[in-house]
């Protein structure tokens, strides 16, 4: 693993405020987690059996006022839900429940907010994507009494670091700060977290906090005025932990060895469906919270639909050392590793004309179905050969690949053909996270 273990990096990200009287029902209607403490129902299949569960929020919540961000765990079986002002994980789909993008949702400011103050959010975004999102935000505004606007002079950070102390230390942090249950409580915490110096220095100017729990404790996201240089953390954390400065490219490495995907991360005219990049396993899908612009599939599909797709980490190798390979457990990033030569000519737009095959050769061919259609034969139909997956981004010797579960569930191994004149093969290795729910 040749990225530090340990880093705070500053990021390319585009942040948009979206503010006014209507901004929590706005923004609800445009991402995949819940804002509204109530359930707006058209149909019964898109609430789940748990839809009457937190009655109590809407006593709490005036969505009016600026109260701060819902987050879920569709997977927790207490079904807790907590009122805060850290951010949350979400996506952006399109009418046809495909990713538009992923996103990071701010309440916005984090500390020192006004409970009379009208709702107000920040939604971070690859900087790559800011014009995109504007333009798909300023469609669906129509007569809605909001503000959309890009946020000025504001830098996002984020802070990782793998060892088990700062594991331990940001449940505690959450547990202390993170995990309330109201809007008043919320707004409480958030401010004893800034004068606590728990992270951040005395005069660092935050304007929002969250933890990223994509995969559990995985790191810190921040936002702040410009900086110029001035350390973002107190005394009392860097007491605790270093903070060595790494480059974005690092956390990105990062997040590929560990499957974590970013919509900015594909090409353009890769269209992916949010159960494939792993949204109901990082904390960014609600069940519970009714219509959305791409609901109606992405919820059907979680009932009663088949997950047959999903990101996973991969690793490319010479096929020479393919039993070298097998024993390991987790990819391990190598620029330096012959493979990459192989791969360095292959632009990101090309990487959907490489094949994933089976590395005895043999087809992916998916199994019997029985054809349903009143109009055709009720003969078992066999569907057609498909690769076992396609290569979605690549960062060195690591990346991303959409898999087929149905193989990668059975075999790990594979081999990708690249070159147009010599058609040469290389290895790859898929691995399951150990994050993912069991």
């Amino acid at each position: 693993m040749a990225f530090p273990p340990i880093g705070l990096a500053t990021l390319p990200k585009a942040l948009i405020r979206i503010h006014g009287p209507d901004a929590t029902k706005f923004v609800n209607g445009l991402v995949t987690t819940r804002l509204l403490p109530d359930i707006v129902k058209k149909k019964q299949h898109t609430i789940s059996e748990n839809e009457n569960s937190h009655q109590e929020l809407s006593q709490i919540i005036d969505v009016h006022r600026n109260w701060g961000l819902m987050h879920e765990d569709i997977y927790d079986p207490s079904n807790t839900i907590y009122v805060s002002r850290a951010g949350i994980n979400s996506m952006f789909l399109n009418s046809k429940g495909r990713v538009f993008t992923d996103c990071f949702i701010y309440a916005h400011p984090f500390a020192n907010s006004s409970e009379n103050d009208h709702p107000d959010y920040v939604v971070e975004v690859d900087e790559s994507l800011r014009t995109k999102l504007q333009m798909l935000l300023k469609l669906h505004k129509l007569a809605a009494n909001v503000n959309i606007e890009k946020l000025e002079n504001v830098e996002s950070h984020y802070y990782y670091n793998d060892t088990p102390e700062f594991d331990s230390w940001l449940e505690e942090l959450q547990q202390n700060y993170i995990s309330t249950r109201d809007p008043t409580q919320a707004r409480e915490m958030a401010q004893r977290l800034i004068e606590d110096q728990a992270v951040f220095g005395p005069k660092v100017p935050v304007v929002g906090f969250a933890v990223d729990n994509r995969i559990p404790n995985f790191g810190i996201k921040f936002l702040t005025k410009q900086l110029q240089n001035q350390d973002p953390f107190s005394s009392s954390f860097k007491s605790q932990f270093e903070a060595p400065t790494v480059s974005a490219h690092d956390v990105t490495v990062r997040r590929y060895t560990n499957g974590l995907l970013e919509h900015a991360d594909v090409s353009s005219d890769v269209s992916l469906l949010p159960f494939e990049s792993n949204l109901d396993f990082t904390n960014g899908l609600s069940l519970d919270k009714g219509c959305y612009v791409g609901q109606e599939l992405t919820i059907r599909t979680f009932n009663g639909g088949t997950i047959r797709k999903r990101v996973v980490p991969v690793q490319f190798f010479e096929l020479k050392n393919v039993e070298s390979m097998g024993a390991k457990l987790e990819p391990e990033y190598n620029p330096q590793d012959a493979v990459v030569d192989h791969l360095a000519e292959i632009g990101q737009t090309d990487f959907k004309s490489l094949v994933i095959s089976r590395m005895d050769g043999s087809d992916a061919t998916e199994e019997n179905v029985q054809n349903s259609s009143p109009f055709r034969s009720s003969k078992s139909v066999r569907k057609r050969k498909s690769g076992s997956g396609k290569i979605l981004a690549r960062q060195g010797n690591v990346g991303l690949a959409l898999m087929n579960l149905g193989e990668i569930e059975h075999q790990d191994m594979f081999k990708v053909t690249v070159g147009e004149e010599d058609d040469t093969e290389i290895g790859l290795k898929s691995f399951i996270p150990g994050w993912w729910p069991q």
